[in-house]
Parts: structure tokens; sequence; C-alpha cells
């Protein structure tokens, strides 16, 4: 009697090893990569030389969410960020990813999201707090901008790898 192992179980031991060339790419400011695993289904890595900015309109209005970020991160880039994130407006339901070099991403924040509720009427939120690179993220971090509630209840959840921070 020979024995023969399933063909998802001969790929899922080489997993690991390929991994290992996966990590060693990010390391040089790669967006990150797509792993696909055995059975159906990927896991994205994100590059290590990169920040991930995902912005989700949780609300059932369209959303202009105002994200502006600087390369630096002091005094007066918290005052005054030099660049605004190219999102356009969010349909309601809709989710935006970038991929940005961490050293463009020296802080962030939502300034005054707008929501349209129609008929010429709007709703502005109070906007987020300002997080700064190498206090509230690292390279490799995945940046969470949740637009919810309708009207006078319009804010943002702010989640850095999947923990909420504001």
């Amino acid at each position: 009697m020979t024995f023969q192992r399933h063909p998802a179980t001969r790929r899922a031991r080489w997993l690991p090893f390929m991994l290992i060339p996966a990590l060693m790419l990010n390391g040089g400011g790669c967006p990150g990569v797509s792993i696909e695993l055995p059975g159906g289904g990927s896991v994205f890595v994100p590059g290590i030389g990169t920040v991930v900015v995902r912005l989700f309109n949780d609300t059932g209005f369209d959303v202009y969410p105002d994200i502006r970020f600087d390369d630096d991160s002091g005094f007066f880039a918290g005052l005054f960020p030099s660049e605004t994130l190219a999102t356009g407006t969010l349909a309601p339901g809709e989710i935006l990813s970038f991929t940005i070099d961490c050293d463009k991403l020296g802080l962030i924040r939502a300034e005054r999201p707008v929501q349209y509720l129609g008929f010429g009427f709007v709703a502005e939120s109070d906007g987020s707090a300002t997080f700064e690179r190498g206090d509230d993220y690292n390279c490799g971090a995945i940046i969470e901008f949740r637009f919810i509630g309708t009207g006078s209840s319009f804010g943002i959840v702010v989640s850095i790898n999947n923990v909420v921070v504001d």
C-alpha cells in the first residue's frame, strides 16, 4: 500500500517558503503582494515600505471624504497638510483603497468630510484626529476611515490595523 498526500496539503507545506520572497520584495517599497491560498482565496500583505489607506462610505448618501496628508509630521505639517488624497465623492457602500509609499505619508487626517443629503442639504463632520507616522502608525499599517451616520450624526470612525483609534 502506498501513501500519497493530498495535493492541497503538498502546496500548504510550501506556503512559508512562498512568503519569504514576497516579504523580501516588500522591503524595497513595493506596494504589497496578494498571496493565493490553496483551496481558493488570497491574503494581501501590505508592503513594508507602504501604508494602505482605505475609505468606506457606510452611509446611505454620497460622501466627500476630504483626506489630507503630508510627507512631514512636524508642527506646521499638522496645521497645513500639503496634499489632498484624490478620492472624489464616494457613493453609498463604496470602498476605496490607496497604497502610499511610507516616506510620503508623515501624517494623515480627514479634514472636514461632507455628506450630501440631497435637495442642496449637506452634513459636515468635525473631522478626525491627526495621525502621525512613528507615533500612531508605522510603515506597513492599514488605516481605515469609515464614514457613518446621517445628518447631524454623520461622523468618522478611524481604525489602524483593525483597532479603532478615533
